[in-house]
């Protein structure tokens, strides 16, 4: 969606020394190897040929390592070659030398966004801005960077200041109102959108966002009818682009806090699929008809679906912080001596198999999702895995664990009355239960208008009365939703 900023070229700066006169008289200056060297990387660059333009470059290194520019020349070809780690690495080295120059910082921001570093990158595009304020390309890549750790108010002021100095752009207005849309500001996110259609009728991509905002707009305005009519006739009657467009309404709704209006868009939903178990769920969230839990098979879809990239959006997206916590808590009532019997519950792709397994004799993982088995698998630390509700496990299990654990596991669980009964009855006298919960006040648990649970202390110290000791516990975030922090509960139950 966006128009990422072209590197900045570079120039050698390597100069030939002076020659003597008389000499130079009688034949033509011969280059500084520096000079020559670089020409040549150069010229090969330009033809595409990197690897040679490499091998030049990394020679001027070599002979003109006091040059920022031989430094810069060096990591462009390197990020031709999508080598960029070293692209930063040759960049940093530049700019020790020299830290006033612009194309530079403006390279290594581009190089590590495209790492996936938006921090640093963002840290880059401000030292850019420092020498430039007046750069739409620095503004854009800083936008970007924003974008992808989630600072939604951030980068629609990144991109109003692109457009400002850059000019009308059908991606940068597209790009803006896709940053309104995602921080709630659902009317000015439609009159971006509208100006990125009219600039470039033939975007796909800007009319099928533009219409989910009509459709959200108008649905805050109370006119479902209108709303339908965002989307071309006949399109809401395939399900799955009914469910498409529902379930993006809904969630956009619920993360702005626009509760009357996810309740109309979960209503009409679940009208026109009632089979559907998750349009009715998130019917149930949107009007506050609190349920007992996911249905496990709505549970088991959405992670079979999510499998193939869940680690990445869940821990470097979401910055999630689960194992790391629960290790914490572990690591202070137990000895990692490999002496236990251990049960992941909800294990999902194994997150937190990695600092289970020090503690484990045998370490087991249940999971409803096939897709999340098959990756937990593959880390090659659990010795048996098993596709199950963890409900039917333990109620089957007969004292034979030393630590359950429960990482982001119970949002899916409502009543964890059965849980907690389970949980007593498996473990082994003296055994620890660990797990999280995401932070609801109150006396009970509550469904979430995104479909989730979250539990409060006081529900949680009801449960182990008289079943289990609270060993620790801490109140942290969990991860972050929408731009904005998630809070959670960890604790550490001993059976007593």
């Amino acid at each position: 969606m966006s128009r990422r900023p072209q590197p900045h070229a570079a120039q050698p700066q390597v100069q030939a020394e002076a020659l003597d006169p008389l000499i130079s008289t009688i034949m033509p200056p011969v280059p500084a190897p520096a000079v020559g060297l670089t020409r040549q990387g150069l010229a090969r660059y330009a033809v595409g040929d990197y690897r040679a333009a490499e091998q030049a470059f990394r020679a001027v290194a070599e002979v003109a390592g006091h040059e920022p520019m031989a430094w810069n020349n060096l990591a462009l070809v390197l990020v031709a070659l999508g080598e960029l780690d070293q692209a930063a690495a040759a960049l940093r080295r530049s700019l020790n030398l020299d830290a006033g120059q612009f194309a530079p910082w403006m390279n290594l921001a581009s190089a590590l966004l495209r790492q996936g570093k938006a921090d640093e990158a963002e840290a880059a595009c401000a030292a850019a801005l420092a020498l430039d304020p007046a750069s739409a390309d620095a503004w854009q890549v800083a936008a970007l960077a924003r974008l992808s750790r989630e600072d939604f108010t951030g980068a629609a002021e990144a991109f109003t200041r692109t457009l400002d100095l850059a000019g009308e752009s059908a991606e940068l207005r597209l790009n803006l109102g896709a940053a309104l849309l995602r921080c709630g500001r659902f009317e000015a996110a439609a009159a971006s959108l509208a100006a990125a259609v009219a600039l470039d009728p033939t975007s796909f991509v800007a009319l099928e966002v533009k219409q989910a905002c009509d459709f959200i707009v108008a649905a805050i305005d109370g006119d479902m009818a209108r709303a339908v009519a965002a989307y071309p006739p006949g399109l809401l009657a395939t399900p799955a682009e009914a469910d498409r467009v529902f379930k993006t309404a809904l969630l956009y709704l619920d993360w702005a806090g626009e509760r009357a209006a996810a309740g109309r868009v979960a209503q009409a939903w679940a009208s026109r699929r009632p089979d559907n178990i998750e349009a009715i769920h998130l019917r149930d969230a949107a009007l506050a008809h609190v349920t007992p839990r996911q249905p496990a098979e709505l549970v088991a879809k959405s992670f079979d679906d999510m499998a193939d990239d869940f680690d990445d959006r869940l821990v470097r997206r979401l910055a999630y912080q689960g194992p790391e916590r629960l290790a914490a808590l572990i690591a202070q009532a137990a000895q990692a001596e490999g002496a236990l019997d251990v049960l992941d519950l909800g294990c999902g792709t194994g997150l937190c198999a990695s600092f289970l397994r020090p503690y484990a004799r045998l370490l087991s993982g249940v999971d409803l999702s096939a897709g999340m088995l098959a990756k937990a698998a593959a880390r090659g630390l659990y010795d048996h895995l098993e596709a199950a509700d963890l409900l039917t496990v333990l109620a089957q299990a007969q004292g034979g664990w030393d630590l359950l654990a429960a990482a982001d596991t119970f949002p899916y669980l409502g009543d964890l009355g059965a849980v907690f009964e389970g949980a007593g009855r498996a473990l082994r006298q003296g055994g620890l239960f660990a797990f999280s919960t995401e932070a609801a006040d109150g006396e009970s648990y509550r469904l979430k208008g995104n479909g989730r649970y979250a539990h409060a202390d006081r529900y949680i110290e009801r449960l182990a009365d008289g079943r289990f000791e609270i060993a620790a516990r801490t109140a942290a975030t969990l991860r972050r939703e929408a731009a904005s922090p998630v809070e959670g509960g960890f604790y550490l139950l001993r059976k007593i």
